[in-house]
């Protein structure tokens, strides 16, 4: 089994033991509004969590630690058995603001469970675990960008998978993902992202055979920021580097 975290046009990194899929958009039928979390030098705003597949929350209230939000869910599982197969799917959608002084560089998302597989059965009897990260910047040096000019990164995504044959009882996975902003946006050095627009994409599958079980849950999921505090004879040249980015975008 390979883990693969993928940006289009920026990097891959490859660590034993997950592999890649991809991953869709999913139908809203269901929402919940969280609010708003404030941390050391970042606020999430407007976090909010979305289903196509489950009855809303599947994450849970998370806590503030820090500049992390830390979702302990209890109820984020996906089961199959018999044949049958299941796909358990959920959406968090949330803007992260800088605190003044400071910019956003990097997303450190990781997310963690057990899962079991039993039974006498080939491949086709499955348990993966996915997120998509989606990630477009909005303000630049504390410059609001109008809608035709706000930067949108290129997705990455993040997957483990394993399959029989070979009985798996509460085992653990997980998987990290790092989202550099600065890098995936090829921000300037004079240019630093005050706002950003975040959506993630969370799915749980499972498929089994006739003879067959598979489940896995999600047991923990934490989004920390990242953040760099600008040298003090660069913050005056912040706005001013804003205002610039805007003109050029226009005249591009």
């Amino acid at each position: 089994m390979t883990f693969r975290v993928t940006m289009s046009g920026v990097w891959t990194k490859t660590i034993a033991g997950m592999v890649v899929c991809a991953a869709g958009s999913m139908a809203q039928a269901a929402i919940i509004n969280y609010g708003n979390f404030s941390g050391a030098d970042v606020d999430y705003i407007a976090l909010t969590e979305s289903s196509g597949t489950d009855a809303v929350p599947l994450f849970d209230t998370p806590a503030i630690v820090t500049n992390s939000l830390d979702f302990d869910p209890k109820a984020f599982v996906s089961y199959a058995s018999s044949g049958t197969a299941d796909v358990t799917d959920s959406q968090l959608n949330f803007d992260i603001v800088a605190h003044a002084g400071k910019s956003i560089t990097n997303l450190n998302i990781h997310e963690s469970g057990d899962y079991t597989l039993v039974g006498t059965g080939t491949a086709s009897t499955t348990a993966n675990a996915g997120v998509v990260v989606f990630v477009k910047i909005t303000e630049i040096n504390n410059v609001t960008l109008a809608s035709n000019q706000i930067i949108t990164i290129p997705a990455m995504n993040a997957t483990f998978h394993d399959t029989l044959p070979g009985t798996e009882v509460s085992t653990p996975w997980q998987f990290p993902v790092l989202f550099n902003v600065n890098v995936a946006a090829a921000l300037g050095p004079n240019q630093h992202a005050t706002r950003v627009q975040v959506v993630l994409n969370n799915t749980l599958t499972t498929t089994s055979e006739a003879s067959t079980l598979a489940f896995i849950a999600k047991k923990d999921f934490v989004v920390d920021t990242d953040v760099s505090v600008p040298e003090p004879a660069a913050l005056g040249l912040l706005a001013v580097a804003g205002l610039a980015l805007l003109r050029q975008r226009r005249v591009d």
